[in-house]
Protein backbone atom coordinates (compact mmCIF):
# COMPACT_ATOMS: atom_id res chain seq x y z
CA UNK A 1 0.00 0.00 0.00
CA UNK A 2 1.55 3.51 -0.98
CA UNK A 3 2.62 5.63 1.86
CA UNK A 4 1.41 9.32 2.10
CA UNK A 5 5.19 10.04 1.79
CA UNK A 6 7.37 8.32 -0.46
CA UNK A 7 11.12 7.59 -0.75
CA UNK A 8 11.09 7.73 -4.17
CA UNK A 9 13.41 10.40 -5.67
CA UNK A 10 14.00 11.12 -9.36
CA UNK A 11 16.52 13.24 -10.95
CA UNK A 12 17.24 15.26 -13.83
CA UNK A 13 20.83 14.59 -15.75
CA UNK A 14 21.49 16.55 -18.81
CA UNK A 15 24.84 16.43 -21.07
CA UNK A 16 25.32 20.08 -20.65
CA UNK A 17 23.58 22.96 -18.86
CA UNK A 18 24.99 25.75 -20.77
CA UNK A 19 24.06 25.18 -24.02
CA UNK A 20 24.90 28.04 -27.07
CA UNK A 21 23.92 28.53 -30.15
CA UNK A 22 25.61 30.26 -32.40
CA UNK A 23 24.79 33.36 -34.57
CA UNK A 24 22.14 35.39 -34.52
CA UNK A 25 18.52 34.29 -34.26
CA UNK A 26 17.71 34.35 -38.13
CA UNK A 27 20.82 32.30 -39.37
CA UNK A 28 21.23 30.01 -35.93
CA UNK A 29 20.94 25.84 -36.33
CA UNK A 30 20.10 26.50 -32.51
CA UNK A 31 21.35 23.78 -30.34
CA UNK A 32 20.31 20.33 -28.63
CA UNK A 33 19.26 19.34 -25.13
CA UNK A 34 19.50 15.95 -24.53
CA UNK A 35 20.11 13.55 -20.56
CA UNK A 36 18.29 11.28 -19.33
CA UNK A 37 16.04 11.09 -16.39
CA UNK A 38 16.10 8.59 -13.34
CA UNK A 39 13.58 6.93 -10.91
CA UNK A 40 14.63 5.29 -7.36
CA UNK A 41 11.68 3.52 -5.93
CA UNK A 42 12.54 1.52 -3.06
CA UNK A 43 9.52 -0.26 -2.76
CA UNK A 44 6.29 -1.25 -5.20
CA UNK A 45 5.25 1.93 -6.07
CA UNK A 46 1.89 2.60 -7.93
CA UNK A 47 2.07 5.39 -10.59
CA UNK A 48 0.17 6.84 -12.85
CA UNK A 49 1.89 8.87 -15.22
CA UNK A 50 5.95 9.55 -15.75
CA UNK A 51 6.11 12.97 -17.84
CA UNK A 52 9.00 15.65 -18.55
CA UNK A 53 7.97 19.02 -19.42
CA UNK A 54 10.57 21.52 -20.88
CA UNK A 55 9.23 25.13 -20.21
CA UNK A 56 10.66 28.50 -21.36
CA UNK A 57 9.44 31.88 -20.25
CA UNK A 58 9.80 35.41 -20.43
CA UNK A 59 8.97 38.05 -17.56
CA UNK A 60 8.83 41.56 -18.01
CA UNK A 61 8.17 43.71 -14.83
CA UNK A 62 8.24 47.44 -14.21
CA UNK A 63 6.44 50.38 -12.15
CA UNK A 64 4.41 53.24 -13.04
CA UNK A 65 3.17 56.59 -11.15
CA UNK A 66 -0.51 56.53 -10.70
CA UNK A 67 -1.13 60.01 -8.93
CA UNK A 68 -0.81 61.09 -5.22
CA UNK A 69 2.46 60.39 -4.97
CA UNK A 70 1.88 56.01 -5.55
CA UNK A 71 3.52 53.70 -7.43
CA UNK A 72 1.95 50.50 -9.86
CA UNK A 73 3.94 47.21 -9.92
CA UNK A 74 3.12 46.29 -13.12
CA UNK A 75 4.30 42.25 -14.46
CA UNK A 76 3.95 40.38 -18.14
CA UNK A 77 4.31 36.66 -18.48
CA UNK A 78 4.86 34.90 -22.01
CA UNK A 79 5.70 31.47 -22.70
CA UNK A 80 8.61 31.27 -25.54
CA UNK A 81 8.92 27.33 -25.69
CA UNK A 82 6.83 24.24 -24.37
CA UNK A 83 7.45 20.54 -24.91
CA UNK A 84 6.78 17.43 -23.00
CA UNK A 85 7.80 14.03 -23.00
CA UNK A 86 5.85 11.37 -21.65
CA UNK A 87 7.53 8.10 -20.81
CA UNK A 88 4.45 6.51 -19.15
CA UNK A 89 1.10 7.65 -20.15
CA UNK A 90 -2.35 7.44 -18.35
CA UNK A 91 -4.74 4.60 -17.80
CA UNK A 92 -7.43 3.45 -16.71
CA UNK A 93 -5.58 1.01 -14.35
CA UNK A 94 -2.51 2.17 -12.42
CA UNK A 95 0.96 1.42 -13.25
CA UNK A 96 2.78 -0.90 -10.51
CA UNK A 97 6.55 -0.24 -10.78
CA UNK A 98 8.67 -2.72 -8.76
CA UNK A 99 11.44 -1.54 -6.59
CA UNK A 100 14.30 -0.70 -8.38
CA UNK A 101 16.01 1.99 -10.54
CA UNK A 102 14.27 3.40 -14.36
CA UNK A 103 16.07 5.71 -16.48
CA UNK A 104 14.63 7.77 -19.22
CA UNK A 105 16.48 9.05 -21.95
CA UNK A 106 14.91 12.78 -23.96
CA UNK A 107 16.41 15.02 -26.22
CA UNK A 108 15.24 18.15 -28.05
CA UNK A 109 16.64 20.28 -30.88
CA UNK A 110 16.09 23.83 -29.40
CA UNK A 111 15.01 26.48 -31.76
CA UNK A 112 18.24 29.08 -33.16
CA UNK A 113 15.13 31.54 -32.28
CA UNK A 114 14.31 31.91 -28.57
CA UNK A 115 16.16 34.19 -26.80
CA UNK A 116 18.59 33.46 -24.75
CA UNK A 117 18.77 33.23 -20.92
CA UNK A 118 18.18 36.37 -18.95
CA UNK A 119 17.74 37.08 -15.68
CA UNK A 120 17.43 40.87 -14.27
CA UNK A 121 16.15 41.14 -11.25
CA UNK A 122 12.37 42.51 -10.76
CA UNK A 123 12.41 43.87 -14.51
CA UNK A 124 13.46 41.24 -17.03
CA UNK A 125 14.20 37.95 -17.03
CA UNK A 126 13.66 34.44 -19.62
CA UNK A 127 13.96 31.10 -17.63
CA UNK A 128 14.40 27.52 -19.35
CA UNK A 129 13.57 24.69 -17.02
CA UNK A 130 12.86 21.08 -16.98
CA UNK A 131 10.70 19.53 -14.61
CA UNK A 132 10.01 15.84 -13.97
CA UNK A 133 6.81 14.56 -12.37
CA UNK A 134 5.81 11.18 -11.43
CA UNK A 135 2.32 11.20 -10.55
CA UNK A 136 0.65 8.81 -8.14
CA UNK A 137 -3.23 7.99 -7.12
CA UNK A 138 -5.65 10.88 -6.38
CA UNK A 139 -4.90 11.73 -2.94
CA UNK A 140 -1.02 11.09 -2.77
CA UNK A 141 1.62 13.96 -3.55
CA UNK A 142 3.30 13.65 -6.62
CA UNK A 143 6.95 13.08 -6.63
CA UNK A 144 8.93 16.25 -8.55
CA UNK A 145 11.93 17.74 -9.84
CA UNK A 146 13.00 21.00 -11.39
CA UNK A 147 16.29 21.73 -13.07
CA UNK A 148 17.20 24.78 -15.17
CA UNK A 149 19.27 24.41 -18.23
CA UNK A 150 21.16 27.63 -19.58
CA UNK A 151 20.70 29.01 -23.00
CA UNK A 152 23.24 31.50 -24.17
CA UNK A 153 24.05 32.86 -27.64
CA UNK A 154 27.49 33.63 -29.65
CA UNK A 155 27.20 36.24 -32.15
CA UNK A 156 29.77 35.08 -35.32
CA UNK A 157 31.78 36.53 -36.74
CA UNK A 158 33.89 38.68 -34.57
CA UNK A 159 36.05 40.78 -37.28
CA UNK A 160 40.06 40.89 -35.99
CA UNK A 161 39.92 44.18 -34.29
CA UNK A 162 37.93 42.52 -31.23
CA UNK A 163 41.15 41.30 -30.40
CA UNK A 164 43.28 44.00 -30.37
CA UNK A 165 44.05 46.27 -27.70
CA UNK A 166 41.42 48.97 -26.81
CA UNK A 167 42.60 52.41 -25.89
CA UNK A 168 41.30 55.96 -25.34
CA UNK A 169 44.05 58.73 -25.33
CA UNK A 170 43.36 62.42 -25.66
CA UNK A 171 44.89 65.43 -23.36
CA UNK A 172 42.68 67.19 -20.93
CA UNK A 173 42.66 71.21 -20.87
CA UNK A 174 46.25 71.69 -21.75
CA UNK A 175 46.73 70.57 -18.15
CA UNK A 176 47.58 66.37 -18.28
CA UNK A 177 47.67 63.16 -20.73
CA UNK A 178 45.96 60.67 -20.05
CA UNK A 179 45.93 56.71 -21.87
CA UNK A 180 44.29 53.64 -20.66
CA UNK A 181 44.09 50.58 -22.52
CA UNK A 182 42.48 47.15 -22.15
CA UNK A 183 44.29 44.48 -23.91
CA UNK A 184 41.01 43.30 -25.44
CA UNK A 185 37.47 44.26 -26.11
CA UNK A 186 35.92 40.62 -26.11
CA UNK A 187 35.81 38.80 -22.26
CA UNK A 188 33.82 36.09 -20.83
CA UNK A 189 32.74 34.91 -16.95
CA UNK A 190 35.32 34.34 -14.47
CA UNK A 191 37.93 36.07 -16.72
CA UNK A 192 40.27 39.20 -15.57
CA UNK A 193 40.14 42.47 -17.43
CA UNK A 194 43.85 44.06 -16.84
CA UNK A 195 43.93 47.77 -17.43
CA UNK A 196 46.81 50.13 -17.74
CA UNK A 197 46.09 53.51 -16.66
CA UNK A 198 48.42 56.68 -17.86
CA UNK A 199 48.40 60.17 -16.98
CA UNK A 200 50.70 62.25 -17.27
CA UNK A 201 50.10 66.25 -15.62
CA UNK A 202 51.50 68.43 -17.79
CA UNK A 203 51.66 71.31 -15.19
CA UNK A 204 52.82 71.46 -11.38
CA UNK A 205 49.93 72.61 -9.52
CA UNK A 206 47.40 69.84 -10.43
CA UNK A 207 46.39 67.48 -7.99
CA UNK A 208 44.76 64.59 -7.65
CA UNK A 209 41.65 63.48 -5.55
CA UNK A 210 40.77 59.96 -6.37
CA UNK A 211 40.68 57.77 -9.72
CA UNK A 212 37.66 55.85 -9.38
CA UNK A 213 37.27 52.23 -11.85
CA UNK A 214 33.16 51.29 -12.18
CA UNK A 215 32.47 48.57 -14.73
CA UNK A 216 28.06 48.68 -15.54
CA UNK A 217 25.96 46.74 -17.35
CA UNK A 218 23.54 48.35 -19.04
CA UNK A 219 20.04 47.20 -19.91
CA UNK A 220 16.95 48.44 -21.97
CA UNK A 221 13.81 46.65 -22.70
CA UNK A 222 11.66 47.89 -25.96
CA UNK A 223 8.55 48.86 -26.25
CA UNK A 224 5.68 47.01 -27.70
CA UNK A 225 8.49 43.93 -28.29
CA UNK A 226 6.94 40.63 -27.82
CA UNK A 227 4.03 42.00 -27.00
CA UNK A 228 5.46 43.66 -23.55
CA UNK A 229 5.54 47.55 -22.78
CA UNK A 230 2.72 48.83 -24.65
CA UNK A 231 3.77 52.47 -23.36
CA UNK A 232 7.52 53.20 -23.38
CA UNK A 233 10.99 51.56 -23.41
CA UNK A 234 12.58 50.84 -19.59
CA UNK A 235 16.02 51.45 -18.74
CA UNK A 236 17.71 49.20 -15.91
CA UNK A 237 21.49 49.72 -14.68
CA UNK A 238 23.83 48.43 -12.38
CA UNK A 239 27.39 48.23 -11.28
CA UNK A 240 29.54 44.89 -11.46
CA UNK A 241 32.55 46.39 -10.30
CA UNK A 242 34.07 49.59 -8.10
CA UNK A 243 37.16 50.21 -7.19
CA UNK A 244 38.73 53.83 -5.81
CA UNK A 245 42.02 55.06 -5.12
CA UNK A 246 42.35 57.81 -3.03
CA UNK A 247 46.09 57.59 -3.71
CA UNK A 248 47.06 58.10 -6.99
CA UNK A 249 49.15 60.54 -8.13
CA UNK A 250 49.64 62.03 -4.68
CA UNK A 251 52.76 63.23 -5.62
CA UNK A 252 53.66 65.39 -8.55
CA UNK A 253 56.71 67.05 -8.85
CA UNK A 254 58.90 68.20 -11.97
CA UNK A 255 62.50 66.86 -11.86
CA UNK A 256 65.08 68.93 -14.13
CA UNK A 257 62.05 69.97 -16.69
CA UNK A 258 60.51 65.67 -16.71
CA UNK A 259 57.39 65.63 -15.38
CA UNK A 260 56.26 62.26 -13.70
CA UNK A 261 54.03 59.68 -15.16
CA UNK A 262 51.28 58.49 -13.08
CA UNK A 263 50.48 54.61 -13.63
CA UNK A 264 47.91 52.17 -12.32
CA UNK A 265 47.29 48.36 -13.15
CA UNK A 266 43.34 47.70 -12.14
CA UNK A 267 42.18 44.57 -12.35
CA UNK A 268 38.54 43.65 -12.54
CA UNK A 269 37.56 40.43 -11.21
CA UNK A 270 34.58 39.38 -13.75
CA UNK A 271 31.67 37.19 -11.88
CA UNK A 272 31.74 33.27 -13.14
CA UNK A 273 27.78 33.13 -13.03
CA UNK A 274 25.59 34.01 -15.44
CA UNK A 275 23.27 35.19 -13.23
CA UNK A 276 25.32 38.12 -11.56
CA UNK A 277 27.09 38.53 -15.37
CA UNK A 278 24.96 38.65 -18.30
CA UNK A 279 25.82 38.12 -22.08
CA UNK A 280 25.72 41.00 -24.34
CA UNK A 281 22.33 40.79 -25.83
CA UNK A 282 20.45 42.64 -29.06
CA UNK A 283 17.27 41.06 -29.64
CA UNK A 284 13.68 42.30 -30.25
CA UNK A 285 12.91 42.37 -26.61
CA UNK A 286 16.05 43.44 -24.88
CA UNK A 287 19.19 45.08 -25.39
CA UNK A 288 22.37 44.41 -22.86
CA UNK A 289 25.38 46.17 -23.25
CA UNK A 290 28.67 46.90 -21.12
CA UNK A 291 30.99 49.69 -20.06
CA UNK A 292 34.24 50.50 -18.14
CA UNK A 293 33.70 53.85 -16.75
CA UNK A 294 36.61 56.23 -15.17
CA UNK A 295 36.66 59.62 -13.29
CA UNK A 296 39.72 61.28 -12.34
CA UNK A 297 38.86 63.62 -9.91
CA UNK A 298 41.39 66.78 -10.03
CA UNK A 299 42.00 69.76 -7.93
CA UNK A 300 42.87 72.94 -9.76
CA UNK A 301 45.68 75.39 -8.65
CA UNK A 302 42.68 78.10 -7.98
CA UNK A 303 40.88 74.94 -5.69
CA UNK A 304 38.51 74.52 -8.26
CA UNK A 305 37.71 70.95 -8.39
CA UNK A 306 37.11 69.11 -12.12
CA UNK A 307 36.52 65.56 -13.33
CA UNK A 308 37.94 63.97 -16.06
CA UNK A 309 35.69 61.34 -17.27
CA UNK A 310 36.32 58.30 -19.75
CA UNK A 311 34.43 55.12 -20.98
CA UNK A 312 35.40 51.85 -22.72
CA UNK A 313 33.34 49.36 -24.19
CA UNK A 314 33.76 45.62 -23.38
CA UNK A 315 31.87 42.88 -24.81
CA UNK A 316 30.75 40.25 -22.64
CA UNK A 317 29.85 36.51 -24.77
CA UNK A 318 29.47 32.97 -23.91
CA UNK A 319 32.92 31.82 -25.09
CA UNK A 320 35.75 33.82 -25.55
CA UNK A 321 36.96 32.96 -28.70
CA UNK A 322 36.21 34.08 -32.38
CA UNK A 323 35.59 32.56 -35.49
CA UNK A 324 33.35 29.39 -35.98
CA UNK A 325 32.89 26.98 -33.22
CA UNK A 326 35.80 24.75 -33.18
CA UNK A 327 35.27 21.08 -34.90
CA UNK A 328 35.38 19.32 -31.64
CA UNK A 329 32.56 21.66 -30.78
CA UNK A 330 30.37 21.04 -33.08
CA UNK A 331 30.88 17.37 -32.70
CA UNK A 332 29.98 17.24 -29.48
CA UNK A 333 26.91 19.35 -29.63
CA UNK A 334 25.15 17.58 -32.58
CA UNK A 335 25.31 14.37 -33.20
CA UNK A 336 24.01 11.51 -30.86
CA UNK A 337 26.94 10.39 -28.49
CA UNK A 338 26.40 6.85 -27.37
CA UNK A 339 29.25 7.12 -25.26
CA UNK A 340 28.49 10.28 -23.23
CA UNK A 341 24.88 8.89 -22.97
CA UNK A 342 26.09 5.90 -21.53
CA UNK A 343 27.90 7.89 -18.97
CA UNK A 344 25.13 9.82 -17.69
CA UNK A 345 22.87 6.69 -18.03
CA UNK A 346 25.37 4.51 -15.58
CA UNK A 347 27.58 7.48 -13.80
CA UNK A 348 25.58 10.46 -13.03
CA UNK A 349 23.02 7.99 -11.82
CA UNK A 350 25.57 6.53 -9.08
CA UNK A 351 24.17 2.92 -9.87
CA UNK A 352 26.00 0.09 -10.89
CA UNK A 353 25.17 -1.31 -14.25
CA UNK A 354 24.00 -4.90 -12.99
CA UNK A 355 21.10 -2.59 -10.73
CA UNK A 356 19.81 -0.15 -13.68
CA UNK A 357 16.96 -0.48 -15.73
CA UNK A 358 16.80 1.53 -19.35
CA UNK A 359 13.23 2.08 -21.11
CA UNK A 360 13.57 4.32 -23.94
CA UNK A 361 10.44 6.78 -24.00
CA UNK A 362 8.98 7.81 -27.34
CA UNK A 363 11.24 6.90 -29.67
CA UNK A 364 13.87 3.92 -29.56
CA UNK A 365 17.88 4.25 -30.08
CA UNK A 366 19.21 1.94 -32.63
CA UNK A 367 22.60 3.14 -30.83
CA UNK A 368 21.92 1.58 -27.29
CA UNK A 369 19.49 -1.22 -28.27
CA UNK A 370 20.84 -2.73 -30.85
CA UNK A 371 24.22 -3.39 -29.25
CA UNK A 372 22.44 -5.89 -27.00
CA UNK A 373 22.60 -10.03 -27.83
CA UNK A 374 19.64 -11.90 -28.87
CA UNK A 375 18.97 -12.85 -25.56
CA UNK A 376 18.95 -9.65 -23.55
CA UNK A 377 16.59 -8.59 -26.06
CA UNK A 378 14.21 -11.56 -26.17
CA UNK A 379 14.04 -10.95 -22.58
CA UNK A 380 13.56 -7.64 -22.67
CA UNK A 381 10.02 -8.01 -24.55
CA UNK A 382 9.06 -10.71 -21.89
CA UNK A 383 8.54 -7.48 -19.69
CA UNK A 384 4.72 -7.00 -19.54
CA UNK A 385 4.95 -4.02 -16.89
CA UNK A 386 6.68 -0.90 -17.89
CA UNK A 387 10.03 -1.95 -16.32
CA UNK A 388 12.62 -3.76 -18.32
CA UNK A 389 14.79 -6.16 -18.20
CA UNK A 390 17.78 -5.58 -15.78
CA UNK A 391 20.65 -4.78 -18.38
CA UNK A 392 24.65 -4.54 -18.41
CA UNK A 393 26.45 -2.16 -20.24
CA UNK A 394 27.88 -2.73 -23.73
CA UNK A 395 31.61 -3.47 -23.90
CA UNK A 396 33.88 -1.06 -25.59
CA UNK A 397 34.33 -3.51 -28.55
CA UNK A 398 30.26 -3.86 -28.37
CA UNK A 399 30.31 0.15 -29.06
CA UNK A 400 33.26 0.73 -31.24
CA UNK A 401 32.05 -1.01 -34.56
CA UNK A 402 28.58 0.42 -34.84
CA UNK A 403 30.14 4.11 -34.26
CA UNK A 404 32.40 3.59 -36.96
CA UNK A 405 29.63 1.63 -39.35
CA UNK A 406 27.56 5.14 -38.79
Amino acid sequence: MDKLRSHAKVKIHVENENLIMYGASTESAGCVLRGVMNLQLQETTKIKSIKLELAGKMTVSWTEGVGNGHDRMFREEKSVLEHKWTFLPKQQKMHILSAGSYTYEFEMVLPGDIPESTYVANFYTVQYQLKATIERSRFLPNISNRKVVHVSRQLLPFTPEFLEPVSVANQWANKLDYEITLPSKIYTHGDQIPITIRITPLVDSLRVRHLSCTLKEYMVCRAGAQGFLNTRSRAHGRVLFSARDDKFGITNTNNGGNFVEWTKLQTIQLPSSPQELQCDIQNDAIRIKHKVKFVLSLINADGHISELRAALPIIICAVNNTGLPAYGETWRTLPYNPTSMLALLYQQTGNSPASTSMINANYSLPSYNSIFDSEEEEEQQQQSHPSSAVLPPPTYDEISPWIVSN
